[in-house]
C-alpha cells in the first residue's frame, strides 16, 4: 500500500499542461498526452516503436477528428515545442543533458509524433469512425454522466472516551456524478462497509469477535489533474452492530483521498485509490470518533 500511495501522490503532483483553445483540438491533445504518459510511467524508449505500440489505440481518438483540426493540433504543438526552447534535443543539451528539465518538452514531443503517425494512417480508419465535430475525447470525460463504483480494505482507528480499538474490514460504493467542462465534478451514492473487531469487555479483556456495519451517502468533490485526480467528501454516516443491526446510530463523514485513472478499457475507465477518512458517531455518553485509512479499486463507466 505505501508504494502505491507513493505513486498516487506524485501523479496527482502532475499539474496539467497548456492546452489548444479550439475544442476538437484540445480533447485530442488530451487523448494522447494520457496515452503518451501512461505508457512513459512504465519507461520510454525508442521513439518509433513506443509510437508504433500506441498508434492503434491512438486512432480511436484520431479516426473521430476531421483532418483540419488534426493539421491544426500539429501547427500547435509545433508553435508550443518551439515557445518553450525545443527542438527536445537541443534543449537537453542546453539544460545540463538532464531529462528532468525537458520533461514537458518530451512529453509534447512525442504527442507529435504520435499523432503525426496517426495523421498519416488516417486513410486506414474504419468507416464507422466518422469525424465528431466537436469532438468530446475518448480519454476524458469532461462534460459527462458518470456512474463510478468499486471497492476494497480499509483500517480503522476507533475512538471513544479513555478507550481505543483497532478495526478492519471492507466497503464497497456506488456513486453517480457530473464531470463539468473544467476538469471538475460532483458526485453522490452510497458506501456500504462491514467491519470486524474484538472490543473489550467490563473486565478491559478482549474475548469475542463483534461485526459491525457502516452505511455512508457522500458528496464527492473530484478535481481530475492528468492521470490522477483528488476527491474531497462529506455526509451523514449511520453504523450499526449485530448487538442489534437495526438500531444505527448517526453520525458525520469526511474523507480525501487520491487516485489514478487508467485509460479507457472498452467502456471503463479503470483506477485506484487510497484515502483517509475521519468520523464521529453520536452516541449517548461519549461520543465515537473514528479514522480510517485505507485503498480501493474504482472504476468509471461513463452513461
Amino acid at each position: 500500500m505505501t508504494r502505491l500511495f507513493l505513486v498516487l501522490i506524485a501523479l496527482a503532483a502532475c499539474a496539467r499542461r497548456p492546452a489548444p483553445r479550439e475544442p476538437s483540438e484540445r480533447a485530442l491533445f488530451r487523448d494522447l498526452e494520457r496515452q503518451v504518459t501512461v505508457a512513459s510511467t512504465t519507461g520510454w524508449r525508442v521513439d518509433r516503436f513506443e509510437v508504433d505500440s500506441l498508434v492503434n489505440a491512438a486512432m480511436d481518438s484520431a479516426c473521430r477528428v476531421d483532418a483540419l483540426d488534426r493539421r491544426g493540433l500539429l501547427a500547435w504543438l509545433d508553435a508550443e515545442i518551439h515557445r518553450r526552447g525545443g527542438p527536445v534535443e537541443v534543449a537537453y543539451a542546453k539544460r545540463g543533458k538532464q531529462l528532468s528539465a525537458v520533461e514537458d518538452l518530451l512529453v509534447l514531443t512525442r504527442v507529435q509524433k504520435l499523432l503525426a503517425r496517426a495523421d498519416e494512417l488516417s486513410l486506414d480508419c474504419p468507416f464507422w469512425l466518422e469525424p465528431e465535430r466537436p469532438f468530446h475525447g475518448r480519454q476524458i470525460s469532461d462534460g459527462k454522466w458518470l456512474l463510478s463504483f468499486g471497492g476494497g480494505g480499509k483500517g480503522t482507528l476507533s475512538l471513544q472516551g479513555d478507550s481505543m480499538d483497532l478495526k478492519f474490514g471492507g466497503a464497497g460504493r456506488l456513486l453517480l456524478g457530473k464531470m463539468f467542462s473544467d476538469e471538475r465534478g460532483l458526485f453522490t451514492g452510497l458506501e456500504a462497509g462491514a467491519s470486524a473487531a474484538f472490543p473489550k469487555n467490563a473486565m478491559g479483556e478482549r474475548d469475542s469477535l463483534e461485526l459491525g456495519v457502516d452505511l455512508v451517502t457522500p458528496v464527492v468533490y473530484r478535481r481530475v489533474l492528468l492521470n490522477a485526480y483528488y476527491e474531497f467528501e462529506i455526509g451523514y454516516l449511520g453504523r450499526a452492530t449485530e448487538r442489534d443491526w437495526t438500531a444505527f446510530d448517526h453520525g458525520v463523514h469526511a474523507g480525501f483521498a487520491v487516485g489514478a485513472r487508467g485509460l479507457r478499457t472498452r467502456f471503463v475507465f479503470p483506477g485506484a485509490a487510497v484515502g483517509i477518512s475521519w468520523e464521529r458517531t453520536f452516541l449517548d455518553g461519549d461520543d465515537a470518533t473514528t479514522i480510517k485509512i485505507g485503498a480501493r479499486v474504482a472504476f468509471d463507466l461513463e452513461l
